[in-house]
Protein backbone atom coordinates (compact mmCIF):
# COMPACT_ATOMS: atom_id res chain seq x y z
CA UNK A 1 0.00 0.00 0.00
CA UNK A 2 1.21 3.72 -0.68
CA UNK A 3 1.74 6.09 1.36
CA UNK A 4 0.35 9.50 0.68
CA UNK A 5 3.30 11.30 1.03
CA UNK A 6 4.67 9.39 -1.67
CA UNK A 7 1.75 10.39 -4.18
CA UNK A 8 2.39 12.33 -7.37
CA UNK A 9 1.58 16.05 -7.31
CA UNK A 10 -0.83 17.04 -9.65
CA UNK A 11 -1.19 20.71 -11.09
CA UNK A 12 -4.06 21.49 -8.92
CA UNK A 13 -2.37 19.43 -5.59
CA UNK A 14 1.12 21.35 -6.17
CA UNK A 15 2.19 22.87 -2.97
CA UNK A 16 1.63 26.64 -2.81
CA UNK A 17 4.14 28.63 -0.78
CA UNK A 18 5.37 32.37 -0.21
CA UNK A 19 8.62 33.33 0.37
CA UNK A 20 10.01 36.67 1.70
CA UNK A 21 13.34 38.20 1.72
CA UNK A 22 15.63 41.03 1.59
CA UNK A 23 18.83 41.19 -0.88
CA UNK A 24 21.65 43.29 -2.03
CA UNK A 25 22.87 44.10 -5.59
CA UNK A 26 26.54 44.15 -3.72
CA UNK A 27 29.23 45.69 -5.65
CA UNK A 28 32.82 46.29 -4.76
CA UNK A 29 34.65 49.16 -7.10
CA UNK A 30 32.30 49.09 -9.55
CA UNK A 31 32.34 44.88 -9.85
CA UNK A 32 29.22 43.23 -8.91
CA UNK A 33 29.43 40.09 -5.78
CA UNK A 34 27.22 37.17 -6.29
CA UNK A 35 26.50 33.63 -4.82
CA UNK A 36 26.18 30.46 -6.23
CA UNK A 37 23.17 28.36 -4.99
CA UNK A 38 23.45 25.72 -3.14
CA UNK A 39 19.79 24.31 -2.45
CA UNK A 40 16.90 24.84 -3.65
CA UNK A 41 14.84 24.98 -7.43
CA UNK A 42 17.49 27.70 -8.45
CA UNK A 43 20.96 25.15 -7.26
CA UNK A 44 24.11 25.74 -9.02
CA UNK A 45 22.73 29.63 -10.81
CA UNK A 46 23.78 32.43 -9.54
CA UNK A 47 21.87 34.79 -6.76
CA UNK A 48 22.09 37.80 -4.96
CA UNK A 49 23.60 37.99 -1.36
CA UNK A 50 20.16 37.50 1.59
CA UNK A 51 17.74 36.03 2.50
CA UNK A 52 14.59 35.54 4.74
CA UNK A 53 14.15 37.85 7.71
CA UNK A 54 14.65 36.39 11.20
CA UNK A 55 12.00 37.22 14.00
CA UNK A 56 11.85 40.49 14.84
CA UNK A 57 15.03 41.77 12.57
CA UNK A 58 14.53 45.07 10.11
CA UNK A 59 15.08 44.48 6.89
CA UNK A 60 18.51 46.44 7.39
CA UNK A 61 19.77 43.88 10.14
CA UNK A 62 18.41 41.16 7.92
CA UNK A 63 20.41 43.19 4.99
CA UNK A 64 23.63 43.50 6.93
CA UNK A 65 23.05 39.67 8.68
CA UNK A 66 22.78 37.96 5.32
CA UNK A 67 25.84 39.38 3.94
CA UNK A 68 28.34 38.75 6.28
CA UNK A 69 26.89 34.68 6.41
CA UNK A 70 27.20 34.47 3.01
CA UNK A 71 29.52 36.60 1.52
CA UNK A 72 32.14 36.96 4.72
CA UNK A 73 31.96 40.74 3.90
CA UNK A 74 30.79 43.86 5.58
CA UNK A 75 28.48 46.70 4.11
CA UNK A 76 29.68 50.70 3.57
CA UNK A 77 27.07 51.86 2.45
CA UNK A 78 23.38 50.61 1.52
CA UNK A 79 19.80 52.00 -0.01
CA UNK A 80 16.84 50.45 -0.71
CA UNK A 81 16.00 50.54 -4.63
CA UNK A 82 12.56 48.66 -4.92
CA UNK A 83 10.59 45.36 -4.39
CA UNK A 84 10.03 43.01 -6.18
CA UNK A 85 7.66 39.73 -6.70
CA UNK A 86 7.53 36.64 -8.93
CA UNK A 87 6.02 33.32 -9.19
CA UNK A 88 8.15 29.97 -10.11
CA UNK A 89 5.91 26.38 -10.65
CA UNK A 90 7.57 23.49 -10.75
CA UNK A 91 6.40 19.57 -10.91
CA UNK A 92 5.97 19.82 -7.29
CA UNK A 93 5.66 23.16 -5.86
CA UNK A 94 4.28 26.84 -6.89
CA UNK A 95 5.92 29.78 -4.74
CA UNK A 96 5.42 33.39 -4.60
CA UNK A 97 8.62 34.85 -3.67
CA UNK A 98 9.33 38.58 -2.66
CA UNK A 99 12.27 40.28 -2.04
CA UNK A 100 13.06 43.94 -0.66
CA UNK A 101 16.24 44.71 -2.82
CA UNK A 102 18.94 47.44 -1.65
CA UNK A 103 21.86 48.53 -3.37
CA UNK A 104 25.11 47.99 -1.05
CA UNK A 105 28.68 48.50 -1.53
CA UNK A 106 31.30 46.30 0.38
CA UNK A 107 33.97 48.00 2.53
CA UNK A 108 36.46 45.27 1.09
CA UNK A 109 36.55 41.92 0.01
CA UNK A 110 39.34 41.00 2.00
CA UNK A 111 37.50 38.10 3.66
CA UNK A 112 35.00 37.21 0.78
CA UNK A 113 33.81 33.52 1.27
CA UNK A 114 34.15 31.88 -2.30
CA UNK A 115 33.44 28.19 0.22
CA UNK A 116 29.69 26.83 0.91
CA UNK A 117 28.52 28.48 3.94
CA UNK A 118 27.12 25.13 4.58
CA UNK A 119 23.56 26.51 4.20
CA UNK A 120 22.49 28.07 1.02
CA UNK A 121 25.69 29.33 -1.12
CA UNK A 122 28.31 27.42 -2.62
CA UNK A 123 30.51 30.60 -2.21
CA UNK A 124 30.62 33.99 -3.55
CA UNK A 125 32.33 35.84 -6.33
CA UNK A 126 33.13 38.91 -7.95
CA UNK A 127 32.14 39.61 -11.58
CA UNK A 128 32.30 42.58 -14.05
CA UNK A 129 29.06 43.34 -15.44
CA UNK A 130 29.96 41.53 -18.93
CA UNK A 131 30.93 38.27 -17.03
CA UNK A 132 27.45 37.95 -15.63
CA UNK A 133 25.83 38.48 -18.73
CA UNK A 134 26.63 35.33 -19.44
CA UNK A 135 25.80 33.41 -15.68
CA UNK A 136 22.65 31.48 -15.04
CA UNK A 137 20.80 34.11 -12.83
CA UNK A 138 17.97 33.12 -10.62
CA UNK A 139 14.94 35.14 -11.54
CA UNK A 140 14.97 37.79 -8.77
CA UNK A 141 18.47 38.64 -9.53
CA UNK A 142 17.63 38.82 -13.10
CA UNK A 143 14.87 41.31 -12.05
CA UNK A 144 17.19 43.33 -9.89
CA UNK A 145 19.79 43.91 -12.23
CA UNK A 146 17.75 45.59 -14.37
CA UNK A 147 16.84 47.95 -12.00
CA UNK A 148 19.96 49.40 -11.42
Amino acid sequence: MRSWRFKKLTKKKQIQSTRFGVYAVLTYKGKYILIQKGKGPFKGRWDLPGGKTDYGETPEETLKREITEETGLKLKSYKLITVEAYTHESKKEEFHHTGVIFKAEAKDIDKLKREPDGNDSFGAEIFTEKEMKKLKLTPLAKIALKKI
